[in-house]
């Protein structure tokens, strides 16, 4: 699932909701004042127009032309009210006779209906409006295009506090939501300052105060700090249980296997049966086996608690030699490894850690290849391969073969400690392991060393 900031989410979504709201604003804004403006501005169309006409009644017909022409065709201002003034002809064929003009004022203005209308002359859009009485017709038009300007005008007068309005609101809420924000986000970075420190992750939430969290969020990190506490509590047991058991445990199998060993030499002196000193040879490695068991436990429960691993420069061919070195006591082992020495390189590891990986690796394949082939060790791009040839596992084994007492079979042999280790070591170094089938049979380890 893709993670997502719960801080930018609500900050996202409540610009957002901010910016629809501004946005229905204006366009009803825009609507209001569009529709107002044009009543206005039609109003004032009408009110030029009765206005001229009151004016023109008041004198004679026969004067009206000598003394209106002049006065009204020197107005010459694009942007004012163009007006037309005319009279109705005595002679039908004439028709209306046109008294007076503005200039710039459109030839088609007497042709138009009485009242307001919208028209197009030579590519420009007019409003007019048109007043008959009696015998005099008055018209008064204005440019469309004056209009949009008066409107776009307005509007960015409107729009710029607007656009400012919101600019300054967004940015309170995005200092009110980092402020607000501030408690998880210390936790939060603290908690990635120790980079992995598990003790001192733990004891900073266990120190931790809830009081000061928001009222939504305390019961969710009260109850994560209270389930630290107890983990705390648990692991702190854990711990002493595992100091306990390796002083309880190691010591009875010390002394048991002495006095095994005690009875075989003296069985071997007294030249007593073959049986009993077979007997006695086996309980040895089986006392044996079990010391091991126990060491790899105690080291697999005390890795998964320590903070961090010695780290140092450690050559990967001393401590491959050092395990080959254990391995000679078993003859029948040594024919069966093939190492390309030149291929191997220094890795910042543990050193013990590493020669505990090396060996439980070797063992795990020496026991489970079943086969005559030897088993193979190289280095390539960072990675240890460690292949053998033995019957393998299946992708549900692969996938659950580093789990705690796994083991392939009932009647294998060791107790499933090893891998589980060996992950647990590569792991609290930075490193992987990786398990994969061979190409055509068996099993091939992969120690990915990361830089």
């Amino acid at each position: 699932m893709k993670r997502y900031s719960l801080k930018w989410r609500l900050v996202l979504t409540v610009t957002l909701s901010f910016i629809l709201i501004w946005i229905i604003a204006f366009g009803w804004l825009y609507l209001s004042l569009n529709k107002k403006m044009n009543q206005t501005l039609d109003n004032r169309l009408s009110a030029s127009a009765h206005m001229v006409a009151r004016l023109l009644n008041q004198m004679p017909l026969d004067q009206l032309k000598q003394e209106v022409e002049p006065a009204v065709s020197e107005i010459n201002q694009n942007n004012l009210i163009a007006c037309e003034v005319s009279i109705f002809s005595s002679d039908v064929t004439i028709g209306k006779e046109i008294v007076a003009r503005t200039r710039g004022a459109p030839d088609s203005m007497i042709h138009r209906k009485q009242g307001f209308s919208t028209w197009t002359d030579q590519g420009v859009e007019w409003r007019s409006y048109v007043l008959q009485k009696g015998e005099l017709q008055v018209v008064s038009a204005e440019r469309m295009h004056t209009r949009s300007m008066l409107l776009y005008e307005v509007l960015s007068s409107v729009l710029l506090p607007l656009l400012l309005t919101l600019i300054i609101c967004i940015s309170l809420i995005l200092w009110m939501i980092r402020l607000e924000f501030q408690p998880i986000d210390r936790i939060t970075s603290h908690l990635s300052s120790l980079d992995g420190k598990v003790n001192q992750e733990l004891q900073y939430l266990h120190q931790l105060q809830t009081r000061h969290l928001p009222q939504e969020i305390e019961p969710f990190v009260s109850a994560m700090v209270d389930l630290v506490h107890r983990l705390h509590d648990s692991l702190e047991n854990e711990k002493n249980l595992s100091a306990f058991a390796s002083h309880e445990l190691r010591s009875p199998l010390t002394a048991i296997k002495t006095h095994v060993q005690l009875s075989r030499m003296i069985a071997v002196q007294e030249h007593s049966s073959a049986g009993l000193i077979s007997n006695l040879q086996e309980a040895e490695q089986n006392i044996e086996r079990y010391r091991q068991f126990l060491e790899q436990l105690l080291l697999l429960s005390q890795t998964e608690h320590q903070p961090q691993l010695y780290m140092e420069q450690v050559s990967l061919k001393t401590v491959i030699e050092s395990v080959m070195t254990e391995f000679s006591r078993n003859p029948d082992l040594l024919p069966v490894i093939q190492v390309n020495w030149e291929s191997l390189v220094n890795v910042r590891f543990s050193s013990d850690a590493l020669t505990m990986i090396i060996r439980n690796v070797l063992e795990n394949s020496i026991k489970h290849a079943q086969s005559f082939e030897p088993i193979q060790i190289y280095m390539q791009n960072d990675c240890l391969y460690i292949a053998d040839t033995g019957v393998g596992l299946s992708d549900e084994e692969l996938r659950v073969a580093t789990h705690r007492f796994w083991r392939k079979s009932s009647q294998s042999q060791g107790h499933g400690i090893g891998l589980a280790l060996t992950h647990e070591l590569m792991k609290q170094a930075g490193h992987e392991l990786i398990l994969k089938k061979n190409d055509p049979q068996g099993l091939v380890v992969i120690l990915k060393f990361n830089a």
